[in-house]
């Protein structure tokens, strides 16, 4: 692999002992770095200036990256390269949202910091931290114009997980909201994150991504996990943080940085799991098929489109009803995408209130019963198949040959009881140790996606613990139910434009190709 040439790493929690010190193993690891050649960059939710006691003890050469990438400057922390505020709607909206939750609300704007009340929890904590003072406004509201981040505050962990959850659903797309502390909400523009953080940086210094290692100990910490050549956690990080990581060292309060870098960072080539950009535990990768491997989304779409519109027309003709098609792009993605076929005709039935015998297996596709439409789609499908070619991700399957030449267990988990023949016409059907389809989930008995039953399957089959096993998903309900199988990494594929989602839904990272996940060698 190519040789790190940059580190890197969060600050409160990694960098910096619980007291917010600098321990002097950290700065001579800093010094270290150095003499090999090797930049250390600080990103941080902090303002700039609450980072300027750090600068001159590490020798920070390096872009700064306060508020979690919302402000990006010089060493001199004043001369700003890239700055990515909230719009006031949007501000407005977070502010009012966290108060109703119950959480006070900070304001930082430029170098400013804005607090209601100077005794408010955690103010005194972070004035220490910061090394200088905030300003007290009795309202938020006329600073919110240029606002670089807005960060919820309460000792009520729960309430702040809460409410990360609740306020990324609210502002989905318009800002960005992750705990950086258990006890602090950021919210910042929705490209300032930590991964926008990694690109700024390979863009400026003129790196490649392989070329980049990252440590911390927060979600915030993740984005930047997921595009780096070597992700690094710390001991004191939760166990979700732990698993995206391909290494984890010791906690902040032993030095746990400068282990690292001792290590990891300094001892050469990273685990064939870090080349493919994995947790270090992973033993066996289990692959989703359509939208992950192959192509053929776009058939299951089309099949379902004609068999469904058929339905709706007809129906919307005998009660003179205004006829609403299945939408290829929202309808699929919600109701079908992923799903066992039968749960998939039963799914989007249901949400347009239409009721149908459920009819039996041997039902033709002739039958108006839910049976009957889910054989008309499988004949439609097979047509399909028949008259196209199965086009594979080249990426993905890259990937996927790299995971098996590495010694990894590969398996194919999909609802689709045509698994074979697509693998077949994609020619990567001797790829997999184990096939889990929708014939397997029929003679098994397995619940269809979301739930995880068919990847728990998949897990047993290759003689595998689920935590210690990847997940490979495209679809929403794949990735719900590799979360709730307690799979050890679940990487999302993002081909349909719907990161967040994936994220929501349980996905670890999410990635537009597998292949991004690959460290050049």
């Amino acid at each position: 692999m190519r040789e790190i040439r940059l580190l890197l790493t969060d600050v409160d929690g990694t960098l910096v002992t619980p007291a917010k010190e600098l321990t002097p193993r950290t700065i001579e690891a800093a010094h270290r770095l150095r003499a090999r050649g090797i930049d250390l960059a600080i990103t941080s939710g902090r303002p700039p200036r609450g980072l300027a006691m750090l600068v001159p003890p590490l020798g920070i050469t390096t872009p700064i990256a306060a508020f979690n990438g919302g402000l990006l400057v010089e060493p001199d922390l004043h001369t700003i390269l890239e700055q990515r505020t909230l719009s006031r709607a949007v501000a407005a909206e977070v502010v009012a949202t966290l108060l109703h939750a119950g959480l006070d609300v900070w304001v930082y704007r430029g170098n400013d910091w804005f607090v209601r009340q100077r005794n408010a929890p955690r103010v005194a904590t972070e004035q220490a931290t910061v090394h200088f003072e905030p300003t007290v406004v009795a309202d938020l509201d006329p600073v919110l114009d240029g606002a670089v981040k807005i960060v919820g505050v309460s000792n009520d962990h729960d309430l702040v997980a809460r409410s990360e959850a609740a306020l990324r659903e609210r502002i989905a797309g318009d800002a960005s909201a992750a705990r950086s502390q258990p006890y602090y909400l950021d919210v910042t523009h929705p490209d300032a994150n930590k991964g926008t953080v990694v690109r700024d940086l390979v863009r400026i210094l003129e790196l490649p991504p392989s070329s980049v290692a990252t440590i911390g100990d927060m979600p915030t910490d993740v984005m930047m996990f997921a595009l780096a050549g070597v992700s690094i956690a710390m001991g004191n990080a939760s166990s979700d943080v732990q698993r995206c990581a391909a290494f984890v060292t010791t906690s902040n309060a032993d030095d746990g940085f400068a282990r690292a870098v001792e290590r990891i960072v300094l001892a050469g080539s990273p685990t064939v799991r870090a080349k493919l950009g994995l947790p270090s535990r992973i033993e066996a990768c289990l692959f989703d098929l359509d939208g992950v491997l192959t192509q053929t989304a776009t058939l299951h779409a089309a099949a379902w489109k004609q068999t469904f519109d058929d339905v709706l027309r007809a129906r919307a003709a005998a009660r003179s009803e205004r006829f609403e098609p299945f939408d290829l792009v929202a309808d699929y993605t919600h109701y079908v995408d992923g799903r066992l076929r039968i749960d998939g005709v039963r799914s989007f039935l249901g949400a347009r209130g239409i009721e149908l015998p459920e009819g039996t297996e041997a039902d033709p596709p002739s039958a108006e019963t839910i049976h009957g439409i889910g054989h008309r789609k499988n004949e439609l499908l097979l047509q399909l198949l028949r008259e196209r070619h199965v086009a594979i991700y080249a990426g993905s399957v890259r990937y996927l040959r790299a995971a098996r030449a590495s010694g990894l267990k590969t398996a194919v988990v999909s609802s689709s009881k045509n698994t074979h023949e697509v693998l077949i016409s994609a020619g990567i059907a001797d790829l997999f140790d184990v096939r889990i389809d929708g014939n397997t989930a029929e003679h098994d008995h397995l619940a269809g996606k979301p739930a995880p039953d068919t990847y728990l399957a998949a897990a047993r089959a290759l003689a595998v613990e689920p935590a210690h096993a990847v997940v490979f998903e495209d679809a929403l309900a794949g990735v719900e139910a590799a979360h709730a199988g307690h799979f050890g990494y679940v990487v999302g594929v993002d081909r349909a434009h719907q990161a967040p989602a994936l994220r929501q839904h349980g996905a670890d990272i999410v990635v537009p190709d597998l292949a991004m996940l690959m460290v050049p060698a």
